[in-house]
């Protein structure tokens, strides 16, 4: 399903952007993407799951939430109760 999005953007944040549909389109993809990995982050920092679970709930790759924690110095916990979760 697609949803058509209306917004204003100051000039200024494009300058030098050429302004086709496919770059502001690529734009916002990598904006999403990147929203999504710093509130997957919080969430885990915050106990709310494990980085599977999260991954999942915020439509990621479990892979790539795992290398952005890791490049951000957070080292997923792999506990023996999280193992078995990720199994279950």
């Amino acid at each position: 399903m697609e949803q058509t999005i209306v917004m204003q953007i100051p000039q200024s944040w494009l300058e030098g952007i050429p302004q086709e549909p496919l770059t502001l389109q690529q734009i916002f993809r990598s904006g999403l993407y990147q929203y999504k990995v710093e509130r997957g982050l919080k969430l885990y920092r915050d106990g709310v799951g494990s980085l599977g679970y999260i991954a999942e709930q915020l439509g990621l790759s479990k892979r790539d939430l795992i290398r952005e924690a890791r490049l951000r110095g957070i080292e997923p916990d792999f506990s023996e109760q999280t193992v078995q979760e990720e199994l279950a």
